[in-house]
Protein backbone atom coordinates (compact mmCIF):
# COMPACT_ATOMS: atom_id res chain seq x y z
CA UNK A 1 0.00 0.00 0.00
CA UNK A 2 2.85 2.37 0.78
CA UNK A 3 4.40 1.65 -2.63
CA UNK A 4 1.08 2.33 -4.34
CA UNK A 5 0.68 5.62 -2.44
CA UNK A 6 4.20 6.70 -3.39
CA UNK A 7 3.49 5.88 -7.04
CA UNK A 8 0.31 7.95 -6.97
CA UNK A 9 2.17 10.89 -5.37
CA UNK A 10 4.90 10.67 -7.97
CA UNK A 11 2.34 10.60 -10.79
CA UNK A 12 0.53 13.65 -9.41
CA UNK A 13 3.81 15.53 -9.06
CA UNK A 14 4.83 14.64 -12.61
CA UNK A 15 1.42 15.74 -13.89
CA UNK A 16 1.71 19.08 -12.09
CA UNK A 17 5.20 19.64 -13.48
CA UNK A 18 3.96 18.85 -17.00
CA UNK A 19 1.05 21.26 -16.64
CA UNK A 20 3.38 24.01 -15.39
CA UNK A 21 5.77 23.40 -18.30
CA UNK A 22 2.87 23.51 -20.75
CA UNK A 23 1.57 26.77 -19.28
CA UNK A 24 5.03 28.33 -19.39
CA UNK A 25 5.51 27.24 -23.00
CA UNK A 26 2.09 28.64 -23.94
CA UNK A 27 2.81 31.93 -22.22
CA UNK A 28 6.22 32.16 -23.95
CA UNK A 29 4.63 31.45 -27.34
CA UNK A 30 2.05 34.18 -26.78
CA UNK A 31 4.77 36.60 -25.70
CA UNK A 32 6.86 35.75 -28.79
CA UNK A 33 3.85 36.30 -31.04
CA UNK A 34 3.11 39.66 -29.43
CA UNK A 35 6.75 40.73 -29.79
CA UNK A 36 6.77 39.67 -33.44
CA UNK A 37 3.56 41.59 -34.11
CA UNK A 38 4.98 44.70 -32.48
CA UNK A 39 8.27 44.49 -34.34
CA UNK A 40 6.85 43.56 -37.73
CA UNK A 41 6.78 46.40 -40.25
CA UNK A 42 3.35 47.12 -41.70
CA UNK A 43 2.75 45.58 -45.10
CA UNK A 44 2.88 48.07 -47.98
CA UNK A 45 0.68 47.50 -51.00
CA UNK A 46 2.20 47.43 -54.48
CA UNK A 47 0.98 49.81 -57.16
CA UNK A 48 -0.68 47.95 -60.01
CA UNK A 49 1.21 47.72 -63.28
CA UNK A 50 0.46 50.29 -66.02
CA UNK A 51 -1.40 49.34 -69.18
CA UNK A 52 -0.80 50.38 -72.79
CA UNK A 53 -3.54 51.26 -75.25
CA UNK A 54 -1.69 49.22 -77.91
CA UNK A 55 -0.08 45.86 -77.28
CA UNK A 56 3.22 44.73 -78.80
CA UNK A 57 3.24 44.47 -82.57
CA UNK A 58 3.35 46.52 -85.78
CA UNK A 59 2.18 50.13 -85.73
CA UNK A 60 1.96 52.83 -88.37
CA UNK A 61 4.30 55.76 -87.90
CA UNK A 62 2.90 58.48 -85.65
CA UNK A 63 0.65 56.13 -83.65
CA UNK A 64 -0.17 57.51 -80.19
CA UNK A 65 0.06 55.05 -77.32
CA UNK A 66 -1.67 55.93 -74.06
CA UNK A 67 -0.48 54.63 -70.70
CA UNK A 68 -2.88 54.23 -67.77
CA UNK A 69 -2.59 52.92 -64.23
CA UNK A 70 -5.34 50.95 -62.48
CA UNK A 71 -4.16 52.44 -59.15
CA UNK A 72 -5.69 55.79 -58.24
CA UNK A 73 -3.44 58.87 -58.14
CA UNK A 74 -0.46 56.92 -59.48
CA UNK A 75 2.36 58.72 -61.26
CA UNK A 76 3.66 56.94 -64.34
CA UNK A 77 7.26 57.04 -65.58
CA UNK A 78 8.35 55.59 -68.92
CA UNK A 79 11.29 54.98 -71.27
CA UNK A 80 11.48 54.33 -75.02
CA UNK A 81 15.15 53.32 -75.38
CA UNK A 82 15.30 49.87 -73.78
CA UNK A 83 16.41 51.06 -70.32
CA UNK A 84 14.24 50.33 -67.29
CA UNK A 85 12.11 53.25 -66.06
CA UNK A 86 12.65 54.79 -62.63
CA UNK A 87 11.35 57.91 -60.89
CA UNK A 88 14.12 59.80 -62.74
CA UNK A 89 12.70 58.81 -66.14
CA UNK A 90 10.22 60.83 -68.19
CA UNK A 91 6.95 61.45 -66.39
CA UNK A 92 3.92 60.47 -68.42
CA UNK A 93 1.81 63.53 -69.22
CA UNK A 94 0.15 62.46 -72.45
CA UNK A 95 0.20 59.93 -75.30
CA UNK A 96 3.59 58.69 -76.53
CA UNK A 97 4.12 59.03 -80.29
CA UNK A 98 5.67 55.95 -81.88
CA UNK A 99 7.55 56.90 -85.05
CA UNK A 100 10.14 54.10 -85.28
CA UNK A 101 10.90 50.71 -83.72
CA UNK A 102 10.47 51.27 -80.00
CA UNK A 103 10.63 49.36 -76.73
CA UNK A 104 8.14 51.13 -74.46
CA UNK A 105 8.43 50.42 -70.74
CA UNK A 106 6.51 52.01 -67.88
CA UNK A 107 6.22 51.79 -64.10
CA UNK A 108 3.77 53.49 -61.75
CA UNK A 109 3.90 54.54 -58.12
CA UNK A 110 0.88 55.59 -56.07
CA UNK A 111 0.85 57.40 -52.69
CA UNK A 112 1.76 55.14 -49.74
CA UNK A 113 2.52 52.22 -52.08
CA UNK A 114 5.63 50.63 -53.55
CA UNK A 115 6.24 51.05 -57.26
CA UNK A 116 4.68 48.63 -59.69
CA UNK A 117 6.39 45.98 -61.75
CA UNK A 118 7.52 47.21 -65.16
CA UNK A 119 5.11 46.91 -68.07
CA UNK A 120 6.73 46.41 -71.47
CA UNK A 121 5.67 46.53 -75.11
CA UNK A 122 7.74 46.25 -78.29
CA UNK A 123 6.58 48.10 -81.39
CA UNK A 124 7.85 47.83 -84.95
CA UNK A 125 7.17 50.54 -87.52
CA UNK A 126 7.83 49.19 -91.03
CA UNK A 127 10.10 51.36 -93.15
CA UNK A 128 11.28 53.65 -90.35
CA UNK A 129 14.48 54.09 -88.38
CA UNK A 130 15.57 56.62 -85.74
CA UNK A 131 17.70 59.50 -87.00
CA UNK A 132 20.75 59.99 -84.78
CA UNK A 133 23.07 63.00 -85.30
CA UNK A 134 26.62 61.87 -86.16
CA UNK A 135 28.33 65.00 -84.80
CA UNK A 136 27.92 67.65 -82.13
CA UNK A 137 29.15 71.06 -83.33
CA UNK A 138 30.27 73.75 -80.88
CA UNK A 139 31.82 77.21 -81.04
CA UNK A 140 34.79 75.99 -79.00
CA UNK A 141 32.94 75.78 -75.71
CA UNK A 142 30.81 72.85 -74.64
CA UNK A 143 27.92 74.52 -72.85
CA UNK A 144 26.29 73.38 -69.63
CA UNK A 145 23.06 71.55 -70.33
CA UNK A 146 24.29 70.00 -73.59
CA UNK A 147 23.34 66.36 -74.06
CA UNK A 148 26.08 63.89 -74.99
CA UNK A 149 25.16 60.49 -76.37
CA UNK A 150 27.01 57.43 -75.06
CA UNK A 151 26.78 53.78 -76.03
CA UNK A 152 27.48 50.55 -74.13
CA UNK A 153 30.57 48.69 -75.33
CA UNK A 154 30.21 45.21 -73.80
CA UNK A 155 27.58 42.85 -72.46
CA UNK A 156 27.27 42.47 -68.69
CA UNK A 157 24.71 40.90 -66.38
CA UNK A 158 23.68 41.34 -62.76
CA UNK A 159 25.50 38.15 -61.74
CA UNK A 160 28.88 39.25 -63.08
CA UNK A 161 29.09 42.85 -61.78
CA UNK A 162 29.34 44.31 -58.29
CA UNK A 163 28.97 47.76 -56.77
CA UNK A 164 32.11 49.77 -57.50
CA UNK A 165 32.91 48.04 -60.80
CA UNK A 166 33.69 50.07 -63.90
CA UNK A 167 31.37 49.68 -66.86
CA UNK A 168 33.04 50.50 -70.22
CA UNK A 169 31.15 52.90 -72.48
CA UNK A 170 31.98 54.88 -75.60
CA UNK A 171 31.15 58.32 -76.93
CA UNK A 172 28.60 57.80 -79.71
CA UNK A 173 29.22 61.03 -81.68
CA UNK A 174 32.05 63.32 -82.72
CA UNK A 175 32.36 66.50 -80.65
CA UNK A 176 33.64 69.28 -82.88
CA UNK A 177 34.85 72.86 -82.53
CA UNK A 178 34.57 74.44 -85.96
CA UNK A 179 36.10 71.92 -88.38
CA UNK A 180 38.17 70.17 -85.71
CA UNK A 181 37.16 66.90 -84.11
CA UNK A 182 38.05 67.43 -80.46
CA UNK A 183 36.62 64.19 -79.09
CA UNK A 184 36.05 61.42 -81.60
CA UNK A 185 33.23 58.93 -81.68
CA UNK A 186 34.43 55.80 -79.88
CA UNK A 187 36.28 57.67 -77.13
CA UNK A 188 36.27 55.48 -74.00
CA UNK A 189 34.10 56.58 -71.10
CA UNK A 190 33.91 54.84 -67.72
CA UNK A 191 30.69 54.41 -65.77
CA UNK A 192 30.52 53.39 -62.11
CA UNK A 193 28.18 50.59 -61.01
CA UNK A 194 26.24 51.91 -57.99
CA UNK A 195 23.86 48.98 -57.51
CA UNK A 196 23.94 45.35 -58.62
CA UNK A 197 21.51 42.78 -57.28
CA UNK A 198 21.22 39.16 -58.43
CA UNK A 199 17.76 37.68 -58.98
CA UNK A 200 15.83 36.73 -55.84
CA UNK A 201 13.22 34.16 -54.90
CA UNK A 202 9.57 34.43 -55.96
CA UNK A 203 10.62 35.57 -59.43
CA UNK A 204 12.27 38.84 -58.31
CA UNK A 205 14.59 39.93 -61.16
CA UNK A 206 18.18 41.13 -60.92
CA UNK A 207 19.10 44.77 -61.53
CA UNK A 208 22.07 46.97 -62.43
CA UNK A 209 22.34 50.73 -61.84
CA UNK A 210 25.27 52.83 -63.07
CA UNK A 211 26.17 56.50 -63.32
CA UNK A 212 28.62 58.66 -65.28
CA UNK A 213 30.21 61.70 -63.60
CA UNK A 214 32.97 62.70 -66.02
CA UNK A 215 34.30 62.23 -69.52
CA UNK A 216 38.08 62.60 -69.77
CA UNK A 217 40.19 62.39 -72.95
CA UNK A 218 42.82 64.42 -74.86
CA UNK A 219 43.54 66.55 -71.82
CA UNK A 220 39.88 67.53 -71.50
CA UNK A 221 37.72 66.66 -68.50
CA UNK A 222 34.00 67.24 -68.94
CA UNK A 223 31.82 67.13 -65.86
CA UNK A 224 28.61 65.30 -66.73
CA UNK A 225 25.66 63.77 -64.95
CA UNK A 226 23.68 60.76 -66.08
CA UNK A 227 23.16 57.05 -65.75
CA UNK A 228 20.68 54.27 -66.33
CA UNK A 229 18.95 51.31 -64.71
CA UNK A 230 18.48 47.84 -66.15
CA UNK A 231 16.11 45.38 -64.50
CA UNK A 232 15.57 41.82 -65.64
CA UNK A 233 12.16 40.66 -66.90
CA UNK A 234 9.71 40.06 -64.06
CA UNK A 235 7.41 37.05 -63.82
CA UNK A 236 5.06 38.24 -61.10
CA UNK A 237 1.88 37.22 -62.94
CA UNK A 238 3.26 33.76 -63.65
CA UNK A 239 4.40 33.32 -60.04
CA UNK A 240 1.03 34.41 -58.65
CA UNK A 241 -0.76 32.06 -61.03
CA UNK A 242 1.39 29.06 -60.09
CA UNK A 243 0.86 29.74 -56.39
CA UNK A 244 -2.76 28.75 -56.86
CA UNK A 245 -1.85 25.22 -58.00
CA UNK A 246 -1.99 22.73 -55.08
CA UNK A 247 1.28 20.96 -54.42
CA UNK A 248 3.19 23.06 -56.96
CA UNK A 249 2.38 26.60 -55.91
CA UNK A 250 4.56 26.95 -52.79
CA UNK A 251 7.60 25.66 -54.69
CA UNK A 252 7.42 28.64 -57.06
CA UNK A 253 8.43 30.91 -54.19
CA UNK A 254 11.89 29.33 -54.38
CA UNK A 255 12.27 30.03 -58.11
CA UNK A 256 14.61 32.90 -59.00
CA UNK A 257 13.86 35.73 -61.40
CA UNK A 258 15.89 36.59 -64.50
CA UNK A 259 19.24 38.33 -64.67
CA UNK A 260 19.43 41.96 -65.73
CA UNK A 261 21.41 42.13 -68.98
CA UNK A 262 22.99 45.21 -70.53
CA UNK A 263 23.78 44.53 -74.19
CA UNK A 264 26.35 46.25 -76.44
CA UNK A 265 25.03 49.11 -78.54
CA UNK A 266 22.51 50.51 -76.04
CA UNK A 267 22.53 54.32 -76.14
CA UNK A 268 21.69 56.94 -73.51
CA UNK A 269 22.48 60.58 -72.81
CA UNK A 270 24.36 62.44 -70.10
CA UNK A 271 24.14 66.17 -69.39
CA UNK A 272 27.14 68.52 -69.33
CA UNK A 273 27.29 70.26 -65.93
CA UNK A 274 29.59 73.25 -66.55
CA UNK A 275 30.78 75.26 -69.55
CA UNK A 276 33.95 73.51 -70.79
CA UNK A 277 36.47 75.13 -73.19
CA UNK A 278 37.59 72.72 -75.90
CA UNK A 279 40.05 74.49 -78.20
CA UNK A 280 42.75 75.58 -75.73
CA UNK A 281 42.93 72.25 -73.92
CA UNK A 282 42.78 70.30 -77.16
CA UNK A 283 45.64 72.37 -78.64
CA UNK A 284 47.74 71.78 -75.53
CA UNK A 285 47.10 68.05 -75.84
CA UNK A 286 48.01 68.08 -79.55
CA UNK A 287 44.60 67.10 -80.90
CA UNK A 288 44.51 67.45 -84.68
CA UNK A 289 41.67 68.05 -87.13
CA UNK A 290 40.16 65.86 -89.73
Amino acid sequence: MMAAQQAMDAAQQANQQAMQASQQASQQAMQDAQNAAQNQAPAVAMTRAPKFSSGSGKLTTGTLVRITSPSHYATIYYTTDGWSPTTKSKKYTGPVKISHDTVLQAMAIAPNMTHSVIARAEYTVPGSSPVLPATLSTDGVLRAGTKLRLVTATQVNSKAVQVGDRLPLQLDQDIMAGDKVILAKGTTVDALVTQADPPGHAGIPGDIVFEVNALAANGITISVLGGETMEGPNHLKRTVGLLMIPGIGPATLLAHGDQAVIKPGMTFCVTVQTDTPLLATAAAAGTGSR
